[in-house]
């Protein structure tokens, strides 16, 4: 049953998903974040926040062959989005679409559209791709 909008709702939270490296991956990771910012009330978020995850989300899964992570945290007035994988660094600085290409427009899009993304090193085996939005509830 979802969520009555009139019940009190945390002021910050956090939610984490492991996706295995499948096909599926960015559906499930779309699905997954519509869900969340639905039963937050952070609707206005949500269509920016879920093509921003698709695009990390699919760089992951062409760069890596291990499974990612995603970590959705939100503190009053703003949502962070992390995805974790052991894909290559060096290809993160290197994905630029030339705006005719049919690939490489992701990064772009997540430097247009987010307040705030970068990206995150742990040790030699990991990095994070990160997104900030921010936004009040509905």
């Amino acid at each position: 049953m979802p969520p009555d909008h009139h019940e009190p709702l945390p002021e910050s939270w956090s939610y984490g998903l492991y996706i295995p490296h499948d096909p599926r991956a960015v559906r499930v990771a779309r699905a997954t974040i519509r869900c969340v910012l639905g039963t937050a009330r952070l609707e206005r978020l949500t269509d920016t926040a879920e093509l921003l995850l698709s695009e990390v989300v699919t760089n992951a899964y062409r760069y890596s062959t291990a499974d990612v992570y995603v970590a959705m945290d939100w503190v009053p007035h703003q949502l962070e989005v992390h995805v974790f994988d052991t894909g290559p660094l060096r290809g993160v600085a290197e994905r630029h679409g030339d705006g005719l290409a049919e690939s490489g427009r992701g990064l772009p899009l997540v430097a247009a559209c987010a307040d705030a993304w970068g990206v995150r090193t742990y040790g030699g085996d990991g990095k994070s791709v990160w997104f900030r939005m921010a936004g009040a509830r509905d």
